[in-house]
Formats: structure tokens, C-alpha cells, sequence
């Protein structure tokens, strides 16, 4: 399904991506308070489990954190769309120009751990660049990353983009990592972060 939908995502315009994340800025300011409450879940089962002061940090969101992340959002879609853009061109003598040009890479894998800003930053990255994206983050954000993972499809599918261009892994079996890495027919890069 990521596959078909990257398909469809490198053909949109600028402008319903660009409509996409407007979405999603919109939602986090809009259902914040949904957020927080999943957010309040995880950190409290993180005290709990005796998580360390600094990953309870990376963990917290606030309504500070909230708006800050709106805002990186909206900057991300007031960006120049990066598809299609030539660069390094140049004439061969026989007259041929020759040259790069930007392509999406299709379906993107991103592993990570406790940060739940990190489900609105890399789904926004990749909407803006023309990849679908599958999510796997880690079980201390589970409640925080479902949330979020379904604020944006919520925003992006209200914008006409592939529903299944954002998707999130809601379980957080180790395993299911390994599988990811397996899967070299359906993802085309894996992104290990942090």
C-alpha cells in the first residue's frame, strides 16, 4: 500500500502537499489536548519504569512543544518544492545537456525511539519530498506516536493526498524491525535514527 501511494504522492503538486502540512499544523494546534493526554500516558508509564530525567524530556510534550512544532511544519511548507528541481546541467560538445534532477525515493523506513515529535518531522519531510513513510517508533511513545501518526493521515487524506502515504507501526515487537529491513521489495531505504 505505501508502494502504490508513493506512486501517487510523486505526482501531486507542490500545492496539496504544501495544503497536507498546513493540515497537520492545523491539528496539532487544534487537537492538542488529545495529544497531551496520550503524550501524559507514556510519561507517566515512563516514571514508572524509571526512565532517566533526560528521556523523560525528550519524551514530554507540552503545549509550547506542540506550537513550536506547528511552526517547523508551516516552515517545511512554505519551502520550494524540491521535485522535479535540475541542477548541475551542462551542454556535451555534440549539444546534448545532460544533468540531475530531483526524484522522490519512493518508500521511506524510519526506526526511532522515544521522541514523538519525531512522527510530525519525519512524515512532514517525506510528504514534502514525494515519499510515503512507514513509522516504527518506540514503545515509550507508543500512545504519543499513535496519536500524532493519526493526526497526520487525518490531515494529509483531508488535503486528497494517499491515505497510506503515512503509515505507523502500532506495535512495538523488536521484531517487527527486522522484518522491515527484509522488506527490500517494498521499502527502499530504512532510516535508523538516534
Amino acid at each position: 500500500n505505501a508502494r502504490k501511494a508513493s506512486r501517487s504522492l510523486a505526482r501531486l503538486p507542490g500545492r496539496v502537499k504544501d495544503e497536507a502540512l498546513r493540515n497537520v499544523a492545523d491539528g496539532l494546534r487544534s487537537r492538542s489536548d488529545e495529544i497531551l493526554e496520550a503524550n501524559a500516558k507514556d510519561t507517566d508509564a515512563g516514571r514508572r519504569d524509571g526512565l532517566s530525567d533526560s528521556i523523560l524530556d525528550r519524551l514530554l510534550l507540552n503545549p509550547e512543544r506542540l506550537a513550536a512544532l506547528a511552526e517547523d511544519v508551516l516552515a517545511v511548507a512554505a519551502l520550494p518544492d524540491p521535485l522535479g528541481e535540475s541542477f548541475d546541467v551542462r551542454q556535451l560538445p555534440n549539444g546534448l545537456r545532460v544533468g540531475k534532477r530531483r526524484v522522490p525515493l519512493g518508500v521511506v523506513g524510519a526506526i526511532y525511539e522515544n521522541r514523538p515529535n519525531v512522527t510530525v518531522d519525519i512524515s512532514v519531510l517525506c510528504l514534502k519530498s514525494g515519499n510515503a513513510v512507514i513509522l516504527r517508533g518506540g514503545r515509550e511513545a507508543i500512545n504519543s506516536n499513535t496519536a500524532l501518526a493519526g493526526l497526520v493521515q487525518n490531515g494529509i487524506a483531508e488535503a486528497g493526498v494517499p491515505g497510506d502515504a503515512v503509515q505507523f507501526v502500532e506495535s512495538t515487537d523488536r521484531a517487527l524491525v527486522g522484518e522491515m529491513l527484509k522488506m527490500k521489495d517494498h521499502i527502499d531505504l530504512v532510516i535508523p535514527r538516534g
